[in-house]
């Protein structure tokens, strides 16, 4: 008995938490090794003492006085507590209450009181709160920029929407008469105002690109890049982007050396933007790449079910630190100045915008892009090895609705001319637009063929379609007053023009626009600017499509 006796004497004495005892008087009975430790002070000198000069409660202001109080009348069994040693930092303590013994009137009434040091604990714990709360801030940031990022890229695609427009109305006009001119008045103008002409033709189109690559960057930002699909022989199309880039990398005697793999399988893609891929590789390689060098071209299947294009360049290469902004829009390598050969030829100009569309047409058709370069290096050309690979079968859906509507072969010319010699009468076409310039040279190209009613308002549109119910209806979906979509709705539900063929005819290419001018009803879009040709291939193929449904009702 008295071996346990000991043993639990020496348990109290040495466990890890403080314990001190007191009496009724409130007074120090009892102080273990750990408890002299927290008070920094022998347990002599807390024999028959209070605590008042020393404890204080933590996160409530209530004096060691009140505490004891309250423990006494059995309403407090846990409370943190502030310990303030002499000479020694404050400690925060969790103190927990037992009663040891007192008879009822608590006269002889002896408690125990256990101080755990919780100081790091809660140093941690405020620690990780100020982080929350700075997290919480940084989140709010965050929510708030996010809103203004948000705003400010709706803002940015309401801008592109209208400048596109507003860029390719004028480009309507001075591409279409430009266009006539080449076509019809060659020998009626001097020579050297024909090859002004000429260039006037070539900077329309120039700019016409750049306004779709931009518009291209924003459909790649919105996830809206729309592609038609088709079985592709990737070598044919590689071929066919090279002879057209020929004038530009025979001239500075770079040559291309192509190794295409004589097994490759068809690919399921867009050519077209197959073709913006490979040409804007093959420029970007002409462009970086010293006179009289080469450009290696590799195509080959990696395995059953991926495609691997290689094109290296044998120019300045890419420095490490830029290689990942290569694929950015807008942005384009800074060590330009170093190539040995003609800085202007060299540069060649550009929007940097290529490779940042590149990178978004082959993540489109579920493939990659990366680049491989030993980066730029004085008075050495390292070159840089791009690396496309592309799924044989890709495995996203198609969404291309920009051409649900029409998918009619080219009508021959004979056969529409005996149509025409049939009937003695020519097809109706109502233009509902304000654009003066684009509806004069429409009327240009189309009034040997048809007859021309023009409406410069949605309103008249209506009221001269319900009067002379046209072959065709062509209009803007910017229209003053009632817009092309409200228009576009009424005809369609109208008995009168319910069948009448209706296309677009627009510059506007953002926030949806071509979903919203076939979800209201339309059968095509024409964009502007636009060619003479494509214009009556449009409108032929509207008007056949109507013959053929009516045959089949």
């Amino acid at each position: 008995m008295h071996h346990d006796v000991l043993l639990l004497s020496r348990i109290i004495e040495y466990i890890p938490v403080g314990i001190v005892v007191i009496k009724a008087d409130c007074t120090v009975y009892y102080a273990n090794l750990l408890a002299e430790q927290l008070f920094n002070c022998a347990r002599n000198q807390l024999y028959g003492k209070t605590l008042d000069h020393c404890v204080s409660g933590f996160n409530i202001h209530l004096s060691w006085g009140d505490i004891l109080e309250r423990i006494f009348k059995g309403e407090l069994n846990e409370v943190s507590v502030i310990l303030e040693p002499v000479d020694r930092d404050v400690l925060i303590c969790k103190l927990d209450v037992f009663y040891v013994g007192g008879d009822e009137n608590q006269q002889n009434t002896t408690i125990a009181l256990m101080f755990r040091d919780i100081t790091q604990e809660e140093h941690i714990a405020e620690q990780i709160e100020k982080k929350n709360l700075e997290m919480a801030k940084m989140n709010s940031e965050l929510i708030r920029s996010n809103a203004e990022l948000k705003k400010v890229s709706e803002m940015k695609s309401n801008f592109l929407s209208i400048a596109s427009h507003e860029l390719k109305t004028p480009l309507t006009s001075i591409k279409g008469y430009s266009d006539i001119i080449i076509d019809n008045m060659k020998d009626k103008i001097d020579s050297g105002v024909f090859r002004m002409i000429e260039s006037i033709n070539r900077a329309a189109d120039r700019l016409h690109k750049v306004v779709n690559s931009i518009l291209d960057v924003t459909r790649i930002e919105q996830k809206r890049l729309r592609l038609k699909p088709e079985m592709l022989d990737l070598k044919s199309v590689a071929m066919d982007c090279l002879d057209e880039l020929s004038q530009f990398y025979i001239k500075r005697g770079i040559k291309f050396r192509c190794d295409f793999n004589d097994n490759m399988p068809l690919f399921y893609g867009d050519k077209m933007r197959m073709q913006q891929m490979f040409t804007n590789l093959f420029s970007n390689a002409i462009k970086y790449s010293p006179d009289n060098s080469f450009i290696d071209v590799v195509l080959f299947p990696e395995n059953e079910d991926r495609i691997h294009l290689v094109v290296k360049d044998y120019g300045i290469g890419i420095d490490k630190s830029e290689q990942k902004n290569i694929f950015d829009a807008f942005y384009e390598i800074g060590s330009a100045y170093r190539h040995s050969t003609d800085y202007t030829k060299f540069m060649g100009g550009g929007s940097g915008l290529g490779l940042s569309i590149v990178k978004g047409v082959i993540e489109r058709h579920g493939g990659r892009i990366w680049v491989e370069s030993d980066g730029a290096k004085e008075n050495e050309f390292t070159g840089s090895e791009f690396h496309v690979v592309l799924p044989v079968q890709s495995e996203i859906s198609w969404d291309d609705d920009e051409t649900k509507a029409l998918i009619i072969e080219r009508v021959e010319d004979n056969e529409i001319m005996d149509t025409n010699e049939q009937t003695d009468l020519k097809p109706t076409i109502l233009f509902i637009d304000s654009d003066k310039e684009a509806i004069e040279i429409a009327r240009m190209v189309l009034e040997i063929a048809f007859d021309i009613i023009v409406a410069e308002t949605g309103e008249t549109g209506l009221t001269l379609a319900f009067e002379h119910k046209p072959s065709v209806i062509l209009m803007d979906s910017y229209l003053p007053g009632l817009d092309g979509y409200r228009i576009c709705r009424i005809l369609r539900s109208q008995e009168e023009t319910r069948d009448v063929p209706i296309a677009f005819f627009s510059a506007g290419t953002q926030n949806d626009e071509i979903q919203k001018c076939f979800a209201s009803g339309a059968d095509d879009f024409i964009v502007k600017p636009f060619s003479g040709r494509e214009l009556v291939d449009k409108i032929w193929r509207l008007l056949m499509k109507k013959k053929e449904e009516e045959t089949f009702k």
